[in-house]
């Protein structure tokens, strides 16, 4: 449906959530008046946000397309309100420029708004560099790791040399293989009360400082993903004030979730950056408040059911998330800092990350939003996921909002 008329909706408009009022929507844009006969809507006093976008998409597609495909991608995207998003799949390395030619051709398709990592090595084995001047000229916005830890500091100070003749930024995920050492789970009495190998801070601090000395030395800049504990977001302010450009993101799942969790041993929630202790939650939430954290990712990573459906120490690392992104977080945002600081951290910061324009509710522009009920409670389950995944921390709980519709690339699509 590319014609929708919203009744009864408080669009969020200049820093701030209007007064009710109507909104026309004609052919993906907005407009004064709709066609006569165009459907209506009644949000009875729902809050119309600028669509949303995604740090951290894995779509799996082409290797893994038995787990997950990009039309499913695009499906999670327009039921969570995402109008685009950052790609960088871990096990489709983006290493040259026909791989990136045929990625972009992929997303082209489906007339969302994607940017893409460029691999800094060749299939991200830290052993030969990727062509990263030519993907640069093909139009990656930075260079990534693909989520696998590069141990070796000498291939790190070439990569980083040769990738700064782009003027790129580099993308990390600081979390040292070694003193991971086969963990599974925060290093904490969580942990040592159920027996099971723990993931120590120092294995995300001790990487994120040889990644931010690197930048320091060679005047690169950096981004550091999914940053997990207080510790790291101190090295972050310290680096800053040293003249590095780092810029950092927080998953969302780490700003709801501690390693308390883990007492019901879910398998869902075994993903690649543990959930640490609630010190660690609170230190975040702290980085988003100080300005310190740039951005919320979502780091949407599908994994089959019987990958997941195992016991914990089996399971595959992983979480999905577009579809539950907003309603789950969106009260405790604004509780704990304010609507405007919400949509800066889910929408425009992470665009301007990715060197996308961001989304805005404006008169006579492209319109991209999501209809948010924000005291409707939603209840997480598995046909509200795209695909054959389900593999969702939330899955069986009930979260503070609830998404009434979305508007993206001209669809109109009820929730």
């Amino acid at each position: 449906m590319r014609n929708i008329v919203l009744n009864n909706v408080r669009p969020f408009v200049d820093g701030k959530i209007a007064e009710p009022a109507k909104i026309c929507l004609v052919d993906g844009a907005w407009a004064s008046s709709a066609p006569e006969g165009t459907p209506e809507f009644d949000a009875k006093g729902a809050v119309a946000l600028p669509a949303l976008f995604g740090l951290g998409l894995d779509f799996k597609e082409p290797l893994r397309d038995d787990i997950y495909t990009f039309k499913d991608g695009v499906e999670a995207m327009r039921r969570g309100g995402f109008y685009g998003g950052l790609y960088e799949s871990s096990a489709n390395a983006i290493d040259d420029s026909l791989k990136l030619a045929a990625i972009q051709q992929i997303s082209a398709k489906c007339g969302l708004s994607f940017a893409f990592l460029g691999a800094f090595s060749m299939g991200y084995q830290c052993k030969d560099l990727a062509e990263m001047v030519e993907l640069s000229e093909g139009g990656v916005v930075g260079f990534g790791d693909g989520n696998h830890n590069c141990s070796r500091s000498r291939f790190l100070r070439l990569a980083m040399e040769y990738g700064s003749m782009t003027g790129k930024r580099f993308f990390f995920m600081p979390l040292d293989d070694s003193l991971r050492h086969h963990g599974l789970v925060h290093e904490g009495s969580f942990a040592d009360t159920l027996g099971m190998k723990g993931i120590p801070r120092i294995a995300e601090t001790m990487e994120a400082f040889r990644i931010l000395e690197m930048a320091r030395f060679l005047k690169v800049p950096v981004h550091l993903k999914q940053v997990s504990c207080g510790e790291t977001l101190k090295l972050i302010e310290r680096a800053r004030t040293q003249g590095v450009d780092v810029t950092c993101d927080v998953d969302i799942y780490h700003l709801l979730l501690d390693d308390s969790c883990l007492f019901d041993l879910d398998s869902h929630c075994n993903v690649p950056m543990p959930f640490r202790s609630v010190e660690d939650r609170e230190a975040l939430w702290q980085g988003l408040e100080s300005g310190t954290v740039n951005a919320i990712s979502v780091n949407h990573d599908p994994v089959l059911r019987q990958d997941k459906e195992v016991n914990f120490e089996d399971a595959v690392p992983g979480a999905v998330s577009l579809e539950v992104a907003l309603p789950a977080i969106w009260k405790p945002l604004c509780t704990r800092l304010s609507a405007a600081r919400a949509v800066e951290l889910l929408s425009t910061a992470p665009a301007q990350l990715a060197g996308i324009e961001p989304a805005t509710l404006s008169q006579g522009g492209q319109a991209s939003l999501v209809l948010l009920d924000p005291d409707a409670e939603t209840e997480v389950v598995s046909s509200m996921f795209a695909g054959k995944t389900r593999n969702c921390p939330l899955l069986g709980k009930k979260l503070p909002s609830r998404i009434l519709g979305t508007y993206i690339n001209g669809n109109w699509n009820e929730g």
